[in-house]
């Protein structure tokens, strides 16, 4: 029997992704969207359900209707941390992962699944050593947002549901996300590593991420949080200097931390912008998933592929 999979935030950059190879995969895909009149064309195939979760509570019938809800709404968090700013990337992740759980617990919930994104932002920026899922939390603004975040998630398995929390690193791909703001810069020969390069950056395929929203789906031992990073982080010199090679680009300039500061502020530099974490996916390597990219360089040259 065909299962059906919800994804809160399927128009964006990680949930686009997921719709498509979940639809490939055979399954039926049901996406949220605001204003369900104006998605982009791409996204006529998939069925689009009315959610706003600001002002809306999540419809009792997709709970109903779902095998799986996956939730990957969120706030863009690279933009200068003003109060305002902060509030509302608090805010688009833990209210849209509270008036889930809330539906969850509106109806017979028990064997169904609840995906929910969160980041490896929770471990902290500066971090020694390698990190894993038991590792401690850090305690500036981005990890108690995720601290805050999960909760809200945790809270589904009072109601029978299996709950799989994805701590994600870096997402690479090549129409969103991290890369997409660094390409024009490298194309243009304008890349260069940020300061001296020595920060840690754990990172992920996109097409390795959707596999492991995949492999939550498909095997039901799979709950609990999950580090959904590369076997292998680089620093930031040697992720600067494949990524100039494979664009076949100089990487001349150097990135000083006080001009990010500037732009940004020094709240987001501190602790996004330089985080330095060398995380590994010990759960999920321990679970049996096989990463396709585990190389940085084979990741790169695919995304960049002619």
């Amino acid at each position: 029997m065909q299962k059906t999979i919800s994804i809160a935030g399927g128009t964006g950059f990680i949930g686009r992704h997921l719709a498509e190879e979940l639809s490939r995969s055979g399954y039926n895909v049901l996406i949220s969207s605001r204003n369900p009149d104006k998605v982009p064309d791409e996204f006529k195939k998939f069925e689009v359900f009315k959610w706003n979760p600001q002002t809306e509570d999540f419809p009792i019938e997709i709970i109903e209707r779902s095998d799986a809800v996956l939730n990957f709404i969120g706030e863009n968090i690279s933009k200068r941390w003003t109060e305002n700013v902060k509030k509302r990337l608090r805010e688009s992740r833990i209210f849209s992962t509270r008036k889930i759980v809330d539906a969850f617990s509106k109806v017979d919930s028990r064997g169904k699944l609840f995906v929910s994104a969160s980041a490896i932002g929770i471990y902290g920026s500066k971090r020694d050593g390698l990190i894993d899922e038991n590792s401690s939390y850090g305690d500036d603004f981005l990890a108690q947002l995720c601290i805050d975040w999960e909760s809200e998630a945790e809270r589904a398995k009072d109601y029978g549901v299996r709950v799989a929390i994805l701590r994600i690193g870096i997402v690479l791909g090549r129409d969103g996300g991290f890369l997409a703001r660094l390409i024009p810069l490298f194309k243009l020969g304008l890349g260069g590593k940020i300061g001296d390069g020595k920060a840690w950056l754990s990172w992920v395929h996109i097409d390795d991420l959707v596999s492991a929203v995949k492999f939550a789906i498909e095997n039901e031992n799979i709950s609990g949080v999950y580090n959904v990073v590369s076997p292998n982080p680089v620093t930031n010199e040697e992720f600067t200097k494949i990524f100039a090679k494979v664009l076949r680009r100089p990487a001349l300039f150097p990135v000083p931390i006080f001009g990010l500061k500037i732009l940004f502020g020094k709240e987001l530099t501190d602790v996004a912008l330089t985080s330095s974490v060398r995380v590994k996916p010990s759960r999920l390597l321990e679970a049996g998933f096989e990463f396709k990219y585990a190389e940085i360089e084979t990741a790169l040259k695919d995304l960049f592929k002619k």
